[in-house]
């Protein structure tokens, strides 16, 4: 099935002013009166609607009156394109709702509403579509890629960047308007890990690039006396592609720090041991913090010097920071993806768990003491759904200290409160393909309106109506 089934909202009250989907086209969320933007399945390429009036209000459809209560509307609509549905009242007042058909190759999900809050825009990439979804269900921009569109997400300037890597290693990114337009690229198919980009305040961008060892002895791990292996640069590219800072892997980590992973590294078959396996990149000011599934550990980096500041999981090092607070004990993380600083200094992180006893993943955040060498446990959040995993997944703290959190190869997404209850979550189902992350779309950043504009751009806008093909059901 090409299409996704959406949880249904409430029914409409009896006797007021509402919208139903006809046949097999289906509302995403189901019509509520708060809510003003949705997407449809359009079966046939169509929509068909059936617009109710009531309580005072008259409904208007595409330029058309309701008459005897209900207009029932059929409009001739590609992926992409939208209709427009109204209800006035005798003194002027007008409600506006947007209904925008998805593609048939859209990817199919669920959405379930428990609480009020959360973020109110969320970018999520799966299956050939990057996607900005609201906190009511409803997918109100969209894009088709190449490739996975890894770590979609809005950049400080506006930009939208995404990579566009069809396997699992590297890509190059596309730095796109809100309309689609290629605005730039960064980095090359062949090199740029497709894990992370992010925009500096200097316009300069920083990502990470495979760099490549031959000739080194893995003897003591188990491995190849003349191994190649795998590390990763992090570098600051200008817009125009030129390197202005360099950082190795190779350089400041040793192989020891592989530990556990090294049993698997030497067995998997593939051309190169990947003994660090970078997954994560955070400026702030002079530091950088760096996360790398394969050591299972945080790294905070002086990007001036080079020299490691400090080490949080993994072996132990002169770095290593004394956990505390964590039921993790000696293993406080396990193949962990997006790590994040908040504004008071805190680090955030998904602890994907893999491999570890107490399998089971948590969006974790830790307060650092430098001076004492600690790192306190000080906030973790779970999903009862959500058991194991593997790979991939993000963890977001919002201002408002709620979080959004994708919970990797699970296909799951949750908004939580600050006491770790779910919000909302945005489910895919088994199968059908997960989002590697999810990234909030700041607050007062992006508004609805200028998604629907930028839809508009991409997709040819709207179509006209065409008469009713016979009574409604």
């Amino acid at each position: 099935m090409a299409g996704w089934s959406v949880l249904v909202a409430p029914a409409l009250a009896s006797g007021g002013p509402g919208i139903r989907a006809l046949g097999a086209d289906e509302l995403s969320p189901g019509f509520a009166w708060k809510t003003r933007t949705y997407g449809a399945r359009c079966r046939g390429g169509a929509l068909d609607i059936r617009v109710h009036d009531g309580h005072g209000w008259r409904a208007e459809a595409e330029g058309r009156s309701a008459r005897r209560g209900s207009l029932r509307l059929r409009v001739r609509l590609a992926g992409g394109q939208a209709a427009s549905v109204s209800f006035v009242r005798r003194d002027g007042r007008r409600r506006r709702y947007s209904i925008r058909c998805l593609p048939a190759g859209f990817p199919e999900f669920a959405f379930e509403r428990i609480r009020d809050g959360g973020p109110r825009l969320f970018f999520v990439a799966n299956d050939g579509y990057l996607a900005i979804f609201d906190g009511n269900g409803a997918p109100v921009w969209w894009l088709r890629v190449e490739g996975a569109g890894a770590d979609g997400k809005l950049l400080p300037d506006g930009t939208i960047s995404l990579n566009t890597a069809a396997g699992l290693v590297a890509g190059e990114f596309e730095i796109r308007r809100l309309d689609g337009r290629l605005v730039r690229t960064v980095g090359s198919d062949e090199s740029t890990d497709l894990h992370d980009l992010q925009l500096l305040p200097n316009g300069n961008y920083v990502i990470g690039t495979m760099s490549f060892r031959s000739g080194i002895d893995a003897s003591a791990f188990g491995g190849a006396p003349d191994a190649l292996v795998l590390d990763i640069a992090i570098e600051e590219l200008t817009p125009a592609g030129d390197v202005v800072r360099r950082w190795d892997s190779g350089e400041h980590i040793g192989l020891d720090e592989t530990g556990r992973w090294w049993s698997e590294i030497v067995t998997d078959g593939a051309l190169w041991y990947d003994v660090s396996h970078w997954n994560a990149v955070e400026v702030d000011g002079r530091h950088m913090y760096l996360s790398f599934r394969n050591t299972d550990s945080i790294y905070k980096v002086d990007r001036r010097t080079g020299a490691i500041i400090w080490k949080l999981g993994g072996t132990e090092t002169p770095e290593s920071l004394e956990v505390r607070g964590d039921p993790g004990g000696g293993d406080p993380l396990g193949a962990q993806h997006d790590v994040r600083v908040q504004p008071n200094g805190t680090i955030t992180v998904f602890d994907n768990r893999t491999g570890l006893p107490d399998e089971v993943p948590r969006a974790k955040r830790f307060r650092i003491d430098e001076r004492a060498g600690t790192a306190t446990l000080v906030e973790a959040i779970g999903d009862r759904r959500v058991t194991s995993a593997f790979c991939c997944g993000s963890a977001r703290r919002l201002p408002s200290k709620e979080w959004l959190v994708s919970w990797g190869n699970t296909g799951v997404v949750g908004a939580y409160d600050r006491d770790g209850r779910v919000i909302y979550r945005l489910l895919t189902p088994p199968g059908q393909g997960f989002t590697y992350r999810a990234n909030p779309v700041p607050a007062g950043e992006l508004e609805i309106g200028e998604l629907r504009r930028a839809m508009d751009r991409i997709y040819g806008g709207r179509r006209a109506p065409a008469p009713s093909d016979g009574p409604a059901p």
